[in-house]
C-alpha cells in the first residue's frame, strides 16, 4: 500500500488541500491617498437662489502635471476658470486638449473667455454670454441651459 500511495501522490490524484485555504491579503482595506502636484488655485462659492451651490475654481497651472487636479475639479461638478498666461505655449495646448476631452466626457463646455483664459463648466452649468467664443470653432450653436446659468461680465472674472 505504501507504493500505491506514492504513485497517487506523484500522479496528483490526491486532493490538494493547500489550494482551498484562505490567505487574507495583508493590504486589503488599506487605501493610500495619491500624491499630486497642485496648481495654484483659488475658490469662489457661488450660491444660487435655489438650494444648489455652485463652486468656481480659478486655476493657473505652471506645468502639465496639474491637469489631473483640474480634471478632478470638473468631475466634482466645479466650474474651472483656466488662466494660461504664465504657462508655456506647448504645455497650454496639451492642457486644453486634455481638458476639452474631460469636458466632452462629462457633457460640459470649454469656452474661451479672454486671451489665454478659458472657462470649463460641467453639465449642470451653462455659460450665457454672447461675447464668449467656443473653443471648438466647428460648434457654433448655442446650448440651452439645463441648470442654473452663470452670467459672465468682465467684472466677474477680473
Amino acid at each position: 500500500m505504501g507504493l500505491f500511495d506514492k504513485l497517487k501522490s506523484m500522479v496528483g490524484t490526491e486532493p490538494d488541500y493547500d489550494k482551498d485555504e484562505y490567505y487574507p491579503d495583508p493590504l486589503e482595506g488599506e487605501e493610500v491617498p495619491p500624491t499630486r502636484q497642485s496648481a495654484q488655485t483659488q475658490g469662489m462659492d457661488i450660491s444660487g437662489t435655489d438650494s444648489t451651490s455652485l463652486e468656481l475654481k480659478v486655476v493657473r497651472p505652471e506645468n502639465y502635471a496639474s491637469v489631473t487636479e483640474i480634471a478632478d475639479h470638473l468631475l466634482a461638478h466645479r466650474t474651472v476658470v483656466l488662466n494660461l498666461e504664465a504657462t508655456n505655449k506647448e504645455v497650454a495646448k496639451r492642457l486644453i486638449d486634455f481638458l476639452a476631452g474631460v469636458a466632452y466626457s462629462i457633457d460640459g463646455q470649454l469656452k474661451n473667455v479672454a486671451n489665454n483664459t478659458y472657462i470649463i463648466t460641467p453639465c449642470n452649468v451653462d455659460v450665457a454670454d454672447s461675447k464668449v467664443k467656443s473653443a471648438d470653432l466647428n460648434r457654433q450653436t448655442a446650448v440651452q441651459p439645463t441648470a442654473p446659468a452663470v452670467n459672465l461680465t468682465s467684472d466677474t472674472l477680473f
